[in-house]
């Protein structure tokens, strides 16, 4: 299906990693981009990208007609990926995500589309190989996978009130992450970490990949509420990731080896560090019990029988993108 070229469509988390890339597919593609942003002095990557600014926040119910009305299609990437308390995730993913459907329900008749991105996290991991396939039960063993999968219950209660499309992305990575690039940060000064306990194995999607997905979702006809794990259509393991993550940087790097109760204590000491800072601890006990498990496994077959959705970058060529990024933009 073409572009539809004359639609105005709303981006939240705009100012983010997953977002801004969504906003400049949008943009290359012809739509009229309003966006929603808590403080318009810190626009972040939307700086100078000729989109509509609407002031508001997800947690302040009556901030968002403005920002719903006149658009045909509700992309909602915002929502918090690391947290100083766990009550936050709730209200910023499972709230505000409640708080942007009920907006587009009584501000935006004739909504064509509502893209909640939501995370395989919500879904739990494989417990046995098999990939986890959307119409699996659930098992999320976070406070950050239980929030999100109350946002996707948020979204199916009002998929008989307008059209809901929930992606699934693993792994996100690329230009402008700032979660995984402690990655490329600590490899390119020689070390990696790994915990103990054997080989993982995981799915993992490049940005430029679920913007692509995100967009496919948005243009062709879909039944109401589906969900659709979107990531490459192979996995790694975590060896594998690593030796590619080191060629593909042209850098060699010691492997460390953390047993299980050592980074427990690194996740304690992180997050009582957090409690003196205004930043979340960017590694956790909970972040922790996620890396632990064995299999992150996601079924692709849906959205590519679906949506006709295929990966454009292999691990190979999404970590060269992102290497050559961070080192471009000085951040190595």
């Amino acid at each position: 299906m073409a572009p539809r070229v004359s639609r105005r469509v709303l981006v939240t988390g705009g100012t983010g990693f997953i977002g801004s890339h969504l906003v400049e597919l949008l943009r290359s593609q012809g739509y009229d981009v309003n966006c929603l942003v808590r403080n318009p002095r810190q626009l972040g990557w939307l700086e100078g990208s000729g989109v509509r600014l609407i002031q508001g926040d997800c947690r302040e119910p009556e901030s968002l007609a403005a920002a719903v009305q006149g658009v045909s299609i509700v992309f909602h990437c915002a929502g918090l990926t690391k947290a100083r308390q766990p009550r936050d995730y709730y209200s910023v993913n499972q709230l505000g995500t409640k708080h942007l459907l009920e907006a587009c329900g009584r501000h935006a008749p004739g909504l064509e589309k509502f893209i909640l991105i939501s995370s395989q996290a919500a879904a739990g991991p494989s417990p046995d190989g098999q990939p986890v396939r959307e119409e699996d039960a659930a098992h999320p063993l976070t406070d950050y996978g239980r929030s999100k999968l109350l946002a996707e219950d948020e979204a199916h209660a009002c998929q008989d009130r307008f059209p809901v499309v929930i992606l699934r992305p693993p792994v996100v990575y690329g230009p402008r992450d700032r979660d995984l690039f402690q990655l490329f940060r600590w490899a390119s000064r020689g070390l990696t970490l790994e915990l103990n306990g054997g080989e993982r194995y995981l799915n993992l999607c490049y940005v430029g990949d679920l913007a692509a997905a995100a967009l496919l979702a948005a243009e062709l006809e879909t039944p109401s509420g589906s969900v659709y794990f979107v990531a490459e259509g192979r996995s790694y393991a975590g060896s594998e990731f690593r030796d590619l993550l080191l060629s593909t940087g042209l850098v060699t790097a010691r492997n460390l080896k953390l047993p299980y109760p050592a980074a427990w204590l690194l996740g304690l000491a992180s997050e009582w560090g957090s409690l003196f800072t205004n930043n979340p601890a960017l590694l956790n006990r909970q972040k922790l019990r996620e890396a632990a498990q064995r299999y992150w496994l996601c079924a692709t077959d849906k959205i590519e029988n679906e949506l006709r959705f295929h990966a454009e970058y292999p691990l190979q060529k999404g970590l060269e993108l992102t290497w050559n990024w961070y080192r471009k933009n000085n951040w190595l």
